[in-house]
């Protein structure tokens, strides 16, 4: 890929396109299926690795024609994917960031939206108004928190990381293999696991 193909240039417009998607998203108040968000994280997230990727092969001595792009897309999801959690689940993370800060923001992230979307016993109706509201108030915020978990939104986002986690290893090792990026993994997994 070289800075002037047409390949760079869909990549560049088409991320900052679902960044405009996000946002349409939350200021309407519209919350996404969870197909249409795993694809706005495929062309958002995914597609700036797939630049770097891109931009890496480009100037390789070597498996630059290897196909990275399901790797990447897998890697994608799962670094977003998780980041929603951790954003909603992990106490650590509160300490670095504000609780729950996606709410705060009206983010519609992977466990707002499958609690919305499956709206058991009117879970998610109840999130979504408070999601409409960007609230800071940490009381709210925490019964939020409370109707994911008991929607069963944050088992259901832990077990999607973990299942997207395992793909991505098998991917590696059929891509030849890669110690760094499976050590990065599991750093990041060690995370998952104390949410």
């Amino acid at each position: 890929m070289c800075l002037n193909s047409p390949s760079y240039s869909i990549e560049i417009t088409t991320t900052n396109s679902f960044y405009l998607l996000t946002i349409q998203w939350r200021d309407h108040n519209q919350c996404p299926t969870e197909d249409e968000y795993k694809n706005m994280v495929m062309d958002k997230t995914g597609g700036l690795f797939r630049l770097a990727v891109g931009l890496l092969q480009a100037f390789a001595t070597c498996h630059s024609t290897i196909d990275f792009v399901p790797l990447v897309n897998h890697l994608g999801l799962f670094f977003q994917i998780r980041d929603d959690l951790i954003n909603l689940a992990d106490d650590e993370y509160f300490k670095s960031k504000s609780f729950c800060e996606d709410l705060t923001e009206g983010k519609f992230s992977f466990p707002v939206i499958h609690c919305i979307r499956t709206n058991e016993q009117g879970r998610g109706s109840r999130l979504q108004s408070i999601l409409k509201q960007k609230t800071e108030d940490i009381d709210v915020k925490r019964y939020a928190q409370q109707l994911m978990r008991d929607s069963g939104s944050l088992q259901y986002t832990l077990d999607k990381c973990n299942s997207l986690y395992d793909e991505i290893l098998v991917q590696i090792t059929e891509l030849g293999g890669n110690e760094k990026l499976k050590h990065l993994l599991e750093t990041l997994k060690i995370q998952l696991d104390r949410s």
